[in-house]
């Protein structure tokens, strides 16, 4: 019997594996037929059901019919892409449950970005452990803005010291520099995104400190163009000095800056600096005091920005050329992990930590809608790096703590750019606190999936989910008759019922919920859930440690600085594959590399045939790597007794090196592919 004949429905979505039909998800066209041999024409709606897609497990039906408990709760990559939002009080297994929908990303090798407001260190550690699983851990990144209260210039004291013994002492982060490769608009975006939000007269010093740093990014931003700077949080801290701004105000008035970069510190100057006499210029000791109380004053609102990313957190933001680039880990399918401290900070600059790292993954998005429209669908839509068969999924734990200005937003285009984005909370009132609070009823609405575990929040977060899950019509019976007897009386049902209106979620329901336990509301099903969940065993080795991915730091290679060591093309590189491609099809010439007489290496490769011809399932992989040790210590022993040295092979010269026949070309596949 075929998965089509079958009569049972999913809860959700039928697993794309099974294949067959999904009569859950259908889509409906309107047709015209022709009737009475064309005279007349008649329309209506056809049905058309769409084959299997579910590809995210959530978990398991939680039921008390036998027949039904256990069949899996599936989404498509559709219903991914309408986005999720978790609601659970603590201890719910609202960080288990977020950790399934990361296995179910890493099968499909899709990208994973997790921003926790909860900084938990035991978060890192499962996901590389899964990523270890998968075959990901190169992959593997870690945003860590937890510094455990110890003091920098302890930590700097101990580096000294290690130095001397080549012990080096590294801190447990990736390096970010937002900053680094954006264009001026956007890094005008990162920085005006983490200012405190003003009013009044504040408002009007911030209007103008915008227009201020502006002007910086623009020059900051032609001048890395031209490759005389990398830009980076110090490098924009030590531009706003006056003395720094008035010798780029200079160079623009010597021709030095194109207008795009001039003409913004110059209106700074001669219109937006109260005091600022522009022919007094080149002489700093003529400036009048005001002068430096104005800059002052606009420099002052991004005072604490810089300090808090410079001072506190230099050790990820310090460097010129980053390891993480957020739009390289959307495209390139990468894994980042990000820790907010919400606990050690205070709450507003655990909100700017989480505005930069916000803004940065909004202004990734923006760059990744194009805009070009003149071209073919190819070029124009399919071209575009967000395109792809799995969604790349985006994690926003404890997001209360750290909810910035825009992410609704992201919610709401997210979609488009195939990015499935996730919102988990203890509860709504946290959305409602901070400096984005009118956007929270705009993010909630932008999600379709509605996924409610343990909650205990009798208020706001209960009436969205009541309301979400709706309402139901149930039989109510009417009552009972008694019937009274000799010695004890009797109860009978009455036999007429009532048909009420009642909720679908009361909150004694959700409130007795066990961890992992849960609603998932989609559409108009109320589920009852149990999540997929990951054993520890599973997650967290006990053997392997853990290992942060650092890379070198390098500049960007120049063509300028080539010609001027006088580099040349290599006309002999015969590891070049193109070269050695175009050879091998021009001249039939035999690869440039030779055959290798080499007894270990036949001796390890006939043992692990026999191993894996063998039927026994029950060697394991320890068990096989010794044969296979043995196997070569034995040859390596042979080949001594033979009289062979180090390195125990040699290479073998063909008869005619020159030419190859042409029955000897099907050996080409022979031959290792090179790098």
């Amino acid at each position: 019997m075929s998965f089509d004949g079958q009569k049972f429905r999913m809860p959700l979505r039928m697993p794309k594996d099974i294949g067959g039909l999904d009569h859950t998800d259908f889509v409906e066209e309107r047709i015209v037929e022709r009737a009475f041999w064309g005279l007349m024409r008649r329309s209506k709606i056809m049905r058309k059901v769409l084959p299997a897609a579910g590809m995210l497990y959530l978990g398991y039906l939680r039921t008390p019919d036998l027949s039904e408990v256990g069949r899996e709760l599936w989404l498509t990559n559709s219903d991914c892409r309408t986005h999720a939002f978790v609601a659970g009080t603590t201890g719910s297994g609202k960080t288990e449950t977020l950790l399934g929908m990361v296995d179910n990303a890493m099968t499909w090798c899709s990208a994973v970005l997790y921003g926790d407001g909860k900084a938990s260190l035991a978060l890192p550690f499962s996901i590389w452990g899964l990523a270890r699983r998968h075959g990901q851990e190169d992959n593997f990144q870690l945003l860590n803005f937890l510094t455990g209260g110890i003091d920098p210039f302890e930590v700097e004291r101990l580096q000294k010291e290690l130095i001397v013994k080549n012990i080096v002492m590294l801190w447990q982060s990736n390096s970010f520099n937002p900053f680094g490769s954006s264009p001026f608009d956007f890094l005008l975006q990162l920085l005006v995104s983490m200012l405190v939000k003003a009013e009044g007269n504040g408002a009007e010093w911030r209007d103008k400190a915008i227009n201020m740093i502006d002007a910086v990014l623009r020059i900051l931003a032609f001048k890395r163009a031209q490759g005389e700077l990398e830009i980076s949080v110090q490098v924009i801290r030590d531009a706003l000095a006056l003395p720094n701004l008035v010798k780029f105000y200079l160079e623009g008035q010597q021709g030095l800056l194109p207008e795009l970069a001039y003409l913004p510190i110059k209106a700074y100057f001669e219109t937006g600096l109260p005091g600022f006499v522009p022919a007094l210029a080149h002489d700093p000791t003529q400036w009048n005091e005001e002068v430096y109380n104005q800059h002052g004053y606009l420099t002052g609102q991004f005072t604490r920005v810089l300090s808090l990313l410079t001072d506190q957190y230099g050790y990820i933001f310090q460097d010129k050329y980053p390891e993480i680039d957020v739009n390289d880990t959307l495209m390139n399918n990468r894994i980042l992990v990000v820790l907010i401290p919400s606990l050690s900070k205070s709450p507003e600059e655990a909100a700017a930590v989480g505005k930069l790292y916000a803004s940065a993954i909004r202004l990734s998005m923006g760059m990744n809608l194009g805009y070009q429209l003149e071209g073919k669908k190819a070029e124009v839509l399919e071209k575009r790096g967000s395109v792809g068969r799995y969604p790349k999924l985006l994690i926003n734990d404890e997001l209360a703590y750290w909810f910035a200005v825009g992410m609704a937003v992201m919610f709401a285009q997210a979609r488009e750019l195939n990015c499935m984005m996730v919102a988990a909370v203890q509860d709504v009132q946290g959305l409602k606190r901070g400096e984005a609070k009118d956007e929270s009823a705009s993010l909630i609405a932008n999600t379709k999936v509605k996924w409610c575990l343990a909650l205990e929040d009798a208020d706001d977060t209960f009436e969205l989910i009541r309301k979400s899950g709706g309402q139901g019509y149930y039989s109510v019976l009417a009552g009972y008759n008694e019937s009274s007897g000799m010695l004890l009386s009797s109860y009978e049902a009455q036999g007429a019922a009532n048909i009420q209106e009642k909720d679908r979620v009361t909150l004694k329901e959700l409130k007795k919920l066990q961890q992992g336990e849960g609603l998932v509301i989609f559409k108009d099903s109320v589920v009852p859930a149990a999540s997929y969940y990951i054993p520890n065993e599973f997650k967290q080795s006990e053997v392997l440690a853990p290992r942060i991915n650092r890379l070198l730091q390098i500049e960007r290679p120049k063509f300028t600085r080539l010609a001027a060591a006088g580099a040349k093309p290599s006309a002999n590189n015969a590891r070049h594959a193109s070269e050695t491609v175009a050879r091998l099809l021009a001249s039939d010439r035999r690869p440039s590399y030779p055959d290798l007489d080499d007894p270990i290496l036949a001796a390890v490769s006939q043992v692990a045939g026999r191993l894996s011809a063998s039927t026994d399932l029950a060697v394991t992989a320890i068990e096989r790597g010794i044969v296979l040790y043995e196997a070569a210590l034995q040859a390596m022993r042979e080949a001594q007794r033979n009289g062979t040295s180090p390195f125990f092979h040699r290479p073998v010269e063909p008869e005619s090196p020159e030419l190859m026949a042409a029955v000897d070309y099907n050996k080409l596949d022979e031959y290792p592919e090179e790098d």
